[in-house]
């Protein structure tokens, strides 16, 4: 009898049956009891962790389509649970995320290779340094992207907006000029790995550099 065969065909059965609507309702139902849905920050009071999750999650899911050999279940899994544990503590909230994910998996009965994983790539996603070295597997490449892709281009101009807006400005100039500020990262470098997320990303750059050309030119800023 071929046990490794069985171990195998179990553990594929197992993943196919995760239930990813569960644990978003977990990670919201968490989020709230710890007061970790809204940022303490009153210029992003706008921001909703949750819908972030929900939109790393969606990034990942675009990108694992071009990426057949990752592990689609870990991905999926740690973008769910990456940012479960902030809190008005303000601990870290990568360690505490990767606890409370590896809290959720043993309640569960999750497979403890696939935990390990999972729980390794929460507890890294913070450090997008990862993306820069060599031999990064490439389950974290992906979360990494993931992350940074959500909240940039259109919907990083909205926010630049909203907070530009919080601080009362008095003039168009100074929100273009925190979009100068804001949008520099994003404009001088391309962070992305994967040839998909380079694509996704050069477009962002593409939207910013557009509107910021047809905003200096409504403001008749342009030389």
């Amino acid at each position: 009898m071929n046990y490794s065969s069985c171990y195998n065909n179990k553990k594929e059965l197992w993943v196919r049956f995760m239930n990813y609507d569960e644990m978003l309702l977990f990670v919201e139902d968490t989020l709230n009891s710890n007061n970790g849905i809204r940022s303490s920050n009153p210029l992003f009071s706008f921001r909703n962790r949750f819908e972030h999750i929900k939109r790393v999650y969606n990034w990942s899911v675009l990108l694992l389509e071009d990426c057949p050999n990752c592990n689609k279940e870990a991905v999926l899994t740690a973008a769910i649970f990456h940012d479960v544990g902030y809190s008005c503590r303000n601990d870290k909230h990568n360690e505490s995320s990767a606890r409370i994910f590896m809290e959720y998996a043993k309640k569960h009965n999750f497979d403890e290779e696939f935990s390990n994983l999972v729980y390794d790539l929460i507890f890294k996603h913070s450090h997008k340094a990862y993306l820069k070295e060599e031999g990064t597997p490439i389950e974290l490449v992906i979360l990494l992207e993931a992350d940074l892709l959500d909240e940039e281009g259109a919907l990083g101009l909205v926010w630049d907006f909203m907070a530009e807006g919080a601080k009362r400005p008095t003039s168009y100039k100074q929100a273009l000029d925190s979009i100068y500020i804001h949008s520099a990262h994003i404009l001088n470098q391309n962070f992305m790995v994967t040839p998909l997320a380079k694509k996704l990303w050069a477009k962002k750059q593409n939207f910013i550099k557009a509107f910021i050309e047809e905003l200096s030119s409504d403001l008749f800023l342009k030389e």
